[in-house]
């Protein structure tokens, strides 16, 4: 009887211990069909392409309270294609990390979203979208939306101020390059200097971001270090705000992106009218080597608060010398 007693209370104290942790299921579902008017292209089905709102995924993150305001917490996500149902080619590419969280702030670890990436996410009218004009003109403040080997730190607000701070070591230099590749749409010129770089390279990211009321705004840093090539040398900076004037929200931004010698800005507006939501955003390369103009003309309908149908109409300026392509595409996305 004694042992039965004390075998139930060890099942109640690990019961408590798991009561204190939490794991979430989480994804997004989005498909389109439209045209991206490349040569020979036909009208056909989107899933994880430049066109759709987003890309399908399913993902896991959990927390552990492990007492004195500290916690504990992790994060895996997979892309799954919903055209094919296959799934990225690196299991849990889009994120696998952990992190510890408290009062001090979150300090991450691993593969994840990088700290440029949150800082143009915070003013962005599309909410980053695959189609984001922002972001195919000029990235994410010049860096891919994701990066290997992460050590990140995140701050607490302070009044509506967070700062963010990213690192990645030189003993990683590997997989700084591999992460470019697979997870950011560099320029041909950015390409060519990554893959011209010699020697170990490490890779530092940083931002400020301000968010009280209707304003919100953002500096962004990056720059890699080591290489003995001078282009991957150079630093690049996004800084764009956005301000919600209630019937509308408008955004601008200033871009320079060192490694490739581009520069220029943004500027957009989005209004809410009833479950739609129009937005239109321009994005114009000023340097005379990348010279062009991407234009974006986007609708939403909210059918409940995690299904939209969208609709999207992106002229890509493509590059001096070479004509403009018109993409257009309906969809819908629901996030579970």
């Amino acid at each position: 009887m004694k042992k039965t007693l004390i075998a139930l209370a060890a099942v109640a104290a690990t019961g408590a211990a798991f009561a204190q942790s939490s794991v979430t299921v989480y994804g997004v579902a989005d498909v389109s069909v439209g045209d991206d008017n490349v040569a020979g292209s036909k009208f056909r089905a989107y899933a994880n392409e430049t066109m759709n709102n987003g890309s399908s995924r399913i993902g896991f993150r959990g927390v552990e309270d492990l007492g004195g305001g500290l916690k504990a917490g992790f994060n895996f996500e997979q892309g799954v294609n919903a055209a094919t149902g296959g799934t990225d080619a690196n299991t849990f590419q889009r994120a696998a990390n952990m992190s510890l969280m408290g009062g001090f702030g979150e300090i991450r670890l691993g593969r994840s979203l990088t700290t440029s990436f949150y800082s143009v996410a915070a003013w962005e009218l599309t909410g980053t979208a695959n189609y984001s004009a922002v972001a195919k003109q000029f990235s994410f403040a010049g860096a891919g939306s994701r990066e290997n080997a992460q050590i990140m730190y995140n701050s607490p607000s302070f009044g509506g101020l967070k700062f963010s701070a990213a690192t990645i070591l030189k003993g990683n230099d590997a997989l700084v390059a591999a992460a470019r590749k697979v997870a950011a749409t560099p320029t041909a010129a950015e390409l060519a200097a990554e893959a011209n770089a010699a020697g170990q390279q490490s890779k530092v990211d940083m931002s400020v971001t301000y968010g009280a009321g209707p304003l919100t705004a953002s500096v962004a840093y990056n720059k890699l270090s080591g290489s003995g090539n001078a282009a991957v040398n150079k630093a690049n900076y996004a800084i764009g705000a956005k301000y919600d004037l209630g019937v509308m929200a408008v955004a601008g931004s200033f871009q320079k992106i060192g490694m490739s010698g581009k520069k220029g800005f943004t500027v957009g507006v989005s209004a809410p009218m009833g479950p739609v939501t129009l937005t239109a955003d321009i994005a114009r390369a000023t340097d005379t080597a990348n010279k062009n103009t991407d234009f974006l003309l986007e609708a939403k309908y909210a059918l409940s608060k995690r299904t939209f149908l969208y609709g999207v109409f992106l002229r890509d300026g493509g590059t001096p010398g070479k004509d403009s392509i018109n993409n257009y595409n309906v969809g819908v996305r629901h996030n579970f």
